[in-house]
């Protein structure tokens, strides 16, 4: 490819929006080296963990990770 070639190839992807741009690079990325973006879904991954995953109940890691936000958040609350 010519440096021309590559300058109007580059000014091109410039207006893509970034969504179109971010398929562009995936699509890149998979033909120079396949394995690297594998395909995944969240159904793929469904039940790999035992449950409850770590020991803890999921609405009990909720409930606790709400509470520590809501602290730190109280902290900025009148600054």
């Amino acid at each position: 490819m010519t440096v021309a070639a590559w300058e109007d190839l580059l000014k091109q992807t410039e207006h893509l929006p970034r969504k179109d741009r971010l398929k562009l690079a995936a699509h890149l990325i998979k033909t120079v080296h396949p394995s690297a973006l594998p395909e995944m879904k969240w159904k793929d991954i469904r039940g790999l963990l035992p449950c409850p995953a770590l020991g803890e109940d999921a609405q009990t890691w909720v409930t606790r990770n709400r509470a520590a936000s809501d602290s730190r958040e109280s902290q900025w609350v009148g600054k």
